[in-house]
């Protein structure tokens, strides 16, 4: 996410949703659907359910798992710096944010109300200020010892934290950095951070599955960093509709967010990170630019909108999602969707690569309208649904 972006979606969902959550679904109370747990419709648990134990919870726990090993590997490539220990450091980025980016068509819930999606993903990098914390040996002598534990590491801001800036400390012009470029400074912030980054993804594997879903060593983690989630998002988006639940009061509310997520990163992919850096020209407002795998990561965006539509990782339509029940409800809007998902992960994925090479519109228009039309075919899938 970008920095300035936080900032505007925060102001707009306080707007919208008063003191509520930013997990909330922000419908009207007085819509069709039913409005107690007695009269709950059976087709809609099975589809809230499946989206959130069949993509939400799957893709978290593979967030988790693969940032939990990318930290163990920087710890080792700290302890023994060697070309090809970065080699696999840089693999391992790959795979971990692959599942991060898979994971952004619900970036509500968690990821919003604790703020991990800033904390683990905002950009730019704040070089010149992470150039000078580089510099600063009292906060590498009290993070060599301690990583994210240490008592500066609070004092780091999301512009110096996260993927971004593990990315930094490992890849060069798209491929595995020298290792005899890397100064001991940046092995020991780079640990330092990819532990960090492991710690944010555990909590939202946490969040969704609940604390009791999780191994007793990713349990202790959290609690050793005090991070255990204050609820559980998985159950609590199941119930929704039934008595009490004020994030979801109707079960009409949570299909809406699933695809609100879902039209929200379609329009981040194609008119902020594709658009902003082509309309600024600046190679340093490209998201992963270091890795050059932006593409990878814009396309995996997509693909995550696919996902929580189709309620499956693998491409399929689950009997129990939002694509088979609005083929129900309407036929012409369903198709609309799906279209404009094919079509849009073929146009990000068709960019010249690297993308920071290719900032024109020339190049990306055809992307950016695809990414548009698909929100276009979510938004109005939504209101299919009313």
């Amino acid at each position: 996410m970008k920095i300035l972006d936080l900032f505007k979606k925060t102001l707009m969902l306080v707007c919208l949703c008063g003191l509520t959550l930013t997990f909330s679904a922000c419908s009207d109370d007085d819509d069709n659907d039913t409005p107690s747990g007695s009269q709950l419709d059976a087709q809609k648990t099975a589809i809230i359910r499946q989206y959130v134990n069949g993509v939400v919870v799957p893709t978290y726990h593979s967030l988790a798992s693969t940032a939990l090993e990318l930290s163990d590997l920087c710890q080792e490539l700290k302890a023994n710096p060697t070309q090809a220990k970065v080699q696999e450091c840089c693999d391992k980025w790959i795979e971990a944010r692959r599942y991060w980016e898979l994971s952004e068509a619900f970036l509500f819930g968690a990821a919003a109300d604790y703020y991990i999606d800033p904390h683990i993903d905002s950009w730019p990098l704040q070089k010149s200020q992470l150039d000078n914390v580089l510099q600063n040996s009292e906060l590498l002598a009290d993070l060599d010892e301690n990583g994210a534990a240490a008592d500066k590491f609070s004092t780091l801001g999301y512009g110096l934290l996260g993927f971004h800036a593990v990315e930094y400390v490992l890849f060069r012009d798209g491929a595995a950095r020298n290792v005899n470029e890397i100064s001991a400074g940046e092995l020991i912030y780079n640990a330092a951070v990819a532990q960090d980054l492991a710690n944010q993804t555990v909590r939202l594997e946490a969040s969704w599955a609940g604390m009791e879903n999780i191994s007793s060593e990713r349990q202790e983690l959290l609690e050793e960093f005090e991070l255990e989630p204050s609820m559980n998002y998985g159950e609590n988006m199941i119930s929704a509709g039934e008595t009490g639940n004020a994030n979801y009061k109707t079960q009409l509310s949570a299909l809406e967010q699933i695809l609100q997520g879902a039209s929200d990163i379609s329009d981040e992919v194609g008119n902020t990170k594709i658009t902003d850096p082509v309309n600024s020209q600046n190679v340093l407002d490209v998201e992963s630019w270091y890795s050059w795998n932006s593409i990878a990561d814009f396309t995996d965006n997509v693909r995550s909108v696919r996902n929580a539509y189709y309620g499956s990782l693998d491409g399929t339509v689950n009997n129990a999602s939002v694509a088979r029940y609005l083929n129900g409800v309407n036929a012409d809007a369903d198709a609309k969707v799906r279209a404009a998902i094919d079509n849009a992960i073929h146009e990000v994925s068709s960019m010249p690569a690297p993308f920071r090479n290719h900032l024109s519109k020339a190049e990306t228009d055809a992307a950016v309208q695809a990414c548009n039309d698909l929100m276009d075919a979510l938004d109005n899938a939504i209101n299919a649904l009313r």
